[in-house]
């Protein structure tokens, strides 16, 4: 039987998104379709498959639900599927874990690179969809995958761009135009390449382009060390 692999899970609260400041479970995925080379992921030990395969634990639906019920306790009530990339998991098994959550009583969101086709049994998951932008080094991967789920999403759902400097936010400006006329109806968020722009910059040129964004700030990295593993 297929089984899920998780790099780590962890009570925290979410740093970014809809549900900021929320108690959080983040259960990570191991694995991803994507690189971005242009600049260092934040979340090697998920990404690049020689690490993961050494640190990842196989799971199968049962086990899982099992332990994410004795991390959560009784005070955390929403999950965060979170990666590497969440859908390159046995798509089947994902669905089993959803129900089986959902049964209950978490909700559950997930971000995610859009770059895989959404499928119909998380319409209820809250999205967080990274768009990846030219200074990523993926921005023409899987562009009608992306498409196609940026126009399903709702304004509970999220798409948050990570730009690097003016170009990267020149080029989202051009993306959220693009997405609105295919009727995506996401909130949208901008956030800093770690080190590569200040926040400071990004609010300026949101209100300089009067664009309706929200600025996306990874709390948690000004709450813990960016690089430190919550395990």
């Amino acid at each position: 039987m297929p089984q899920l692999r998780v790099s780590e899970m962890y009570n925290s609260i979410q740093g970014e998104g809809t549900y900021m400041g929320t108690p959080t479970m983040f259960l990570r995925f191991a694995g991803c379709n994507m690189r971005c080379p242009g600049w260092p992921c934040d979340t090697p030990h998920a990404i690049e498959p020689s690490i993961w395969i050494k640190e990842s634990e196989k799971f199968e639906i049962k086990g899982l639900v099992e332990r994410i019920q004795d991390t959560t306790g009784v005070g955390v009530k929403n999950i965060c599927w979170t990666g590497g990339e969440p859908f390159i998991q046995p798509m089947e098994e994902l669905q089993r874990l959803y129900w089986a959550l959902f049964e209950k009583g978490y909700s559950q969101e997930v971000f995610t690179n859009g770059s895989i086709d959404f499928p119909s049994w998380s319409w209820e998951m809250t999205k967080m969809m990274d768009w990846k932008l030219t200074g990523s080094g993926e921005s023409g991967f899987n562009i009608p995958e992306r498409e196609r789920n940026a126009s399903g999403l709702t304004s509970r759902d999220g798409v948050k761009f990570v730009v690097t400097g003016p170009d990267d936010f020149a080029e989202a400006k051009e993306v959220w135009l693009h997405l609105k006329s295919l009727c995506c109806d996401a909130q949208f968020w901008v956030g800093a390449a770690w080190g590569r722009v200040k926040e400071a910059e990004l609010v300026e040129w949101i209100l300089e382009n009067g664009l309706p964004w929200k600025l996306n700030v990874q709390v948690h990295k000004y709450i813990w060390p960016a690089d430190e593993r919550r395990v």
